[in-house]
C-alpha cells in the first residue's frame, strides 16, 4: 500500500469489477490506509479483501474489509494473524459468507409477482391459497430468509414474471433494481444470461391433467380380446369345419337338394353369432361336425364376451406424450394465467404449436383458457385435459371429485425439460451467496416442507378403485353400430341390384314372348 500508484491500480480494479467473488486481494500495509483507498470502490459482501498490517513483533494482523451495500461505510473485522513460525491463525470462520451472514438490517431489495390484488391481503394466511400459490408460499420462505440474514426488506410488486429484459420481475432483476425475486420462475435458456438461479423451492409442476378415457375412446375394443394369431386360428378352424360340413351335407343328400356354399356360410355365421339355421344335417357325419362346430364356437364366444366386459370397464394408458394427447379425442385447455398464455403462444416445435392452434386456441373458435376451478370441473365431467399448476389444481380435485373418480388421473408435461421453478437473483447483487446459503438453511431446517404442506395439495390417492357402476356409452359400441350400418347399406344395395336385374330379365322374357307370338 506504500508503493506509488497503488490507489490508481485499485481504482482501475474497481472499474473492471475485479473485487467480485472470483478474486482474492491481500493489501500489505496500514489498515487505515487500505480502508481509505477502498472508500469509493465496490468492495461488497461478495468480495474477499484482506489488509495485512505488520506489527512490532513481525506478525501480520489480518483484517477483512467490505461494505454491506454501496451506501454503507467500509467495515473492518479482525479475522486472525500470521506469524513467521506459526503461519496463519484464524479467529473466526474460514468461510467468508458465514462471517458476513448478519446484515444488520441492511436493505434487501426484492420483487414478487401477484396476479390477483386480493393476494396481497393473504400473503401469510392460507385463505384462497389456490390463487398465486407459488408467490404466497415463496413469500413465506423469503420472510424466513430475511430473518436468517437479519435484513430489512424493500418489496416491489409486479403482475408478470417478465419475458424480456425489461418487463416484469425479470426486468427488475436484470436492471439491478432488485436483488432477489421473491416469486419463483421457470428455468429457461433465454433467462440464464440475465439472472442467476440459487434455490429450488417449489415442488410443483405445471402439466396437463386428465382422467384416463375409456379404452374404447382410443381403440376398437371388439378387436382387442384375441391376439392376431388367435383370430387367424379361429377363422381357419371355422373355415375348415365349414368345408367339411359342406361336403358331408352334400354326400348325405340333405333335405331341399344340394347345399350351396351360401347355405354353409349362413350356418357358420349363425353358429358364431349363437343363432340357428334352416340347414339340418340328417346323417351322423354332418351332425358330428355341426356339434363340434357349435362347441368350439361356444368356447370362443364365452371367452370373447368375458374380455369385452372387462375392456368396457378399462381405461387406456396409451396417452403418455404430447403427441398422444394431440391425436387423442380429448379436448385441451389451459389455466388462464399469464405464463400459460405466453408459453403456449410462443411454442416453436410442431407438436406444441399444433396443440395451441388446433386444441387450445383454434382460429375462429373459442379459446380454452379457463379459470382453475372451471377447468378442473371439466376434467371431472368430460373427456378434457387441462394444463395447470398441479398443486393448486389438486385442491379442487380433493373438493369435487368422487373417490372412484380420483383413481384414473394422469398427467403429461408440456414444458420441454423444465424443472420446478427456482428462485432467481440479480447478476449484479452481492447477496447471492448469502441468500443461497440462507435458502439452504430454510430447506434443511424443515421450514420449506412446512410451507409446502400449508399451501400445496398432494395428488389424491385412489382408495376405492372399481366401486362405481360403469355405464356403456355410444362410443363403446360405435364400431358395432358401424358394422350394422354398413351391413344394412350393403343389403339395401344388393336388394336394389336384384330388383333391377329381375326387372331387366322380366322385360327380356316379355319381349321374347311377344316376338314368338308375332311369328
Amino acid at each position: 500500500m506504500a508503493c506509488q500508484g497503488t490507489r490508481a491500480i485499485l481504482y482501475e480494479a474497481g472499474v473492471l469489477k475485479l473485487f467480485g467473488a472470483r478474486s482474492r486481494w491481500i493489501l500489505l500495509g496500514n489498515v487505515t490506509s487500505a480502508q481509505s483507498a477502498l472508500a469509493d470502490l465496490g468492495v461488497l459482501l461478495d468480495s474477499d479483501v484482506i489488509a495485512a498490517e505488520r506489527g512490532s513483533t513481525g506478525a501480520f494482523l489480518l483484517v477483512e474489509l467490505y461494505r454491506r451495500t454501496p451506501q454503507d461505510t467500509i467495515i473492518k473485522r479482525v479475522i486472525g494473524d500470521w506469524r513467521p513460525q506459526l503461519g496463519v491463525r484464524l479467529t473466526s470462520s474460514t468461510i467468508t459468507f458465514t462471517r458476513r451472514t448478519n446484515l444488520q438490517k441492511s436493505t434487501l431489495k426484492a420483487v414478487m409477482v401477484v396476479t390477483n390484488n386480493d393476494s396481497l391481503l393473504h400473503l401469510s394466511d392460507t385463505e384462497d391459497r389456490h390463487i398465486d400459490t407459488a408467490s404466497k408460499m415463496n413469500y413465506r420462505l423469503f420472510c424466513h430468509v430475511a430473518d436468517i440474514v437479519n435484513a430489512s426488506v424493500e418489496m416491489a410488486v409486479v403482475n408478470s414474471w417478465g419475458y424480456d429484459a425489461w418487463s416484469g420481475m425479470l426486468g427488475y432483476l436484470h436492471r439491478g433494481d432488485a436483488d432477489i425475486g421473491a416469486s419463483p420462475m421457470f428455468v429457461i435458456e433465454e433467462r440464464l444470461s440475465m439472472v442467476t438461479y440459487i434455490a429450488g423451492t417449489t415442488r410443483s409442476r405445471a402439466e396437463f391433467l386428465f382422467r384416463r378415457p375409456p379404452l374404447s375412446f382410443v381403440d376398437n375394443i371388439f378387436t382387442l380380446p384375441f391376439s392376431r394369431s388367435v383370430w387367424l386360428a379361429s377363422a381357419g378352424l371355422i373355415a375348415v369345419m365349414g368345408i367339411l360340413l359342406h361336403e358331408a351335407l352334400n354326400q348325405e343328400g340333405s333335405v331341399g337338394g344340394q347345399v350351396t356354399w351360401s347355405d354353409v356360410a349362413l350356418l357358420t355365421v349363425g353358429a358364431v353369432c349363437q343363432q340357428g339355421t334352416a340347414v339340418e344335417a340328417k346323417g351322423a357325419p354332418g351332425r358330428i361336425i355341426t356339434i363340434f362346430l357349435f362347441v368350439a364356437v361356444i368356447f370362443l364366444y364365452t371367452s370373447y364376451s368375458a374380455c369385452i366386459v372387462v375392456l368396457l370397464q378399462s381405461s387406456t394408458t396409451s396417452i403418455r406424450t404430447l403427441n398422444d394427447l394431440l391425436h387423442s379425442g380429448l379436448t385441451l385447455g389451459a389455466h388462464d394465467i399469464i405464463y400459460n398464455r405466453h408459453y403456449f403462444r410462443e411454442a416453436s416445435d410442431p407438436i406444441r404449436r399444433a396443440i395451441y392452434r388446433k386444441k387450445v386456441s383454434p382460429p375462429g373458435g373459442p379459446q380454452n383458457f379457463l379459470p382453475l376451478q372451471d377447468g378442473v370441473e371439466r376434467v371431472r365431467t368430460s373427456p378434457f385435459a387441462f394444463h395447470m399448476e398441479l398443486g393448486p389444481g389438486y385442491k379442487f380435485v380433493w373438493d369435487t371429485f368422487l373417490e372412484e373418480e380420483k383413481c384414473n388421473l394422469q398427467t403429461v408435461p408440456y414444458f420441454p425439460g423444465t424443472p420446478e421453478p427456482f428462485v432467481a437473483v440479480s447478476k449484479q447483487t452481492a447477496f447471492k451467496e448469502i441468500l443461497a446459503v440462507a435458502y439452504r438453511k430454510v430447506q434443511e431446517r424443515g421450514l420449506q416442507r412446512r410451507e409446502t404442506l400449508r399451501f400445496y395439495h398432494a395428488k389424491p390417492e385412489c382408495t376405492q378403485r372399481g366401486t362405481s357402476f360403469v355405464s356403456v356409452g355410444l362410443v363403446d359400441f360405435y364400431s358395432a353400430v358401424l358394422v350394422l350400418g354398413y351391413g344394412m347399406l350393403l343389403s339395401l344395395g344388393i336388394l336394389l341390384m336384384e330388383v333391377l336385374v329381375h326387372r331387366r330379365q322380366s322385360t327380356r322374357h316379355a319381349e321374347r314372348r311377344a316376338r314368338g307370338a308375332a311369328r
